[in-house]
């Protein structure tokens, strides 16, 4: 098993979108999947459209790291970005791991975030191996920046710098799609997670550790995130995720 996290909070204003403790249990990159303009098509489809910042002088994306850094710092109530976040690529990082959260894989290059120090904790052997109840506690930092979000200001920041995050999501292979759609479906998807209830138990078959339950298995890479590090701390996440939807989301929850 790898030990990579991806506390993804879902970007430079969805920033708890993967929220509260994304933990990769494997290391490779998943096959992009682009999208192709329809032909003929006039422009993308939106479904929650997001209005623009009147009077924004933004930077070119490859120059985009430090405008940002230093916009982000107050959301998070700090003097600068939190250590916890890795410097460069912010919006090309934001944008690859909010499309991959509902994908089977999210590839540990695009993380946005440094892993937690130590391993997942487990109790117990093969038949009764589970995740450990003080698992949940690697993830204290974490689930603190989170805390701190100031939603609506993050939001804000993320209006202000949306253009550039649609510009990454194109260059990702995604021409004529609206990236705030796509946010949202992400978000809802997120929030769709189950509930379950601790003990969680595990398998061993090989370097890596499954669930053992192959329902939760079959799920996505954010959702087993979120079972992964403990239903309460997935309940704060689930809650900011709702505040974040309800600012940049015009469509009913699906």
């Amino acid at each position: 098993m790898t030990r990579h996290t991806m506390i993804g909070l879902v970007g430079a204003a969805v920033l708890a979108a993967a929220g509260g403790g994304y933990y990769l249990w494997q290391n490779h990159r998943p096959a992009p999947v682009p999208v192709a303009a329809p032909a003929g098509a006039q422009g993308p489809r939106i479904d929650n459209p997001l209005p623009a910042t009147p009077g924004a002088s933004l930077p070119a994306l490859a120059d985009s790291d430090a405008p940002l850094a230093a916009e982000l710092a107050p959301v998070f109530r700090a003097p600068a970005l939190p250590e916890l976040f890795y410097p460069t690529g912010l919006i090309h990082r934001f944008v690859a791991t909010v499309d991959n959260l509902p994908r089977e894989q999210v590839a540990a290059d695009v993380r946005m975030l440094r892993p937690p120090g130590g391993t997942l904790a487990v109790s117990g052997q093969e038949p009764s191996l589970a995740i450990a109840p003080d698992n949940s506690a690697r993830y204290s930092r974490y689930l603190a920046l989170l805390a701190s979000l100031d939603v609506t200001q993050a939001v804000a920041v993320y209006r202000k710098f949306y253009p550039l995050a649609q510009q990454a999501y194109e260059d990702l292979g995604y021409p004529g799609h609206y990236f705030n759609d796509r946010v949202v479906v992400v978000i809802d998807h997120l929030l769709a997670t189950p509930d379950v209830d601790d003990p969680i138990p595990l398998v061993h078959p090989n370097v890596m550790y499954k669930f053992a339950d192959p329902r939760i298995e079959a799920r996505s890479a954010g959702q087993k995130a979120l079972i992964r590090i403990g239903r309460a701390n997935a309940a704060q996440v689930k809650a900011k995720l709702r505040e974040i939807r309800a600012q940049i989301a015009t469509s009913p929850q699906a």
